[in-house]
């Protein structure tokens, strides 16, 4: 038991230290407009980027938008033969 119990103290160790405030900056103070910082271009979205995201969204919804016209398609198919 006593082996658990150094676990837990060294867990809340680590957990205490790693939720220190000198980790993270000051937020600026409220009420202050800051200074407006020009976007890295390294960072800017480029072709394959947009290309990457159509794909994503385009595998997310094509699914869903072809069962939902298969599934239409095949009502008026029933409704039709008879």
């Amino acid at each position: 038991m006593l082996i658990g119990k150094h676990r837990v103290e060294e867990d809340l160790a680590r957990i205490r230290h790693a939720n220190l405030p000198d980790k993270y900056p000051e937020p600026p103070p409220r009420g202050k407009l800051r200074k407006r910082e020009k976007p890295d271009p390294e960072e800017r979205i480029g072709a394959k980027d947009v290309f990457a995201m159509v794909i994503a969204v385009g595998s997310l919804i094509l699914p869903y938008a072809a069962a939902f016209i298969g599934i239409m398609g095949l009502v008026v198919w029933l409704f039709s033969g008879f």
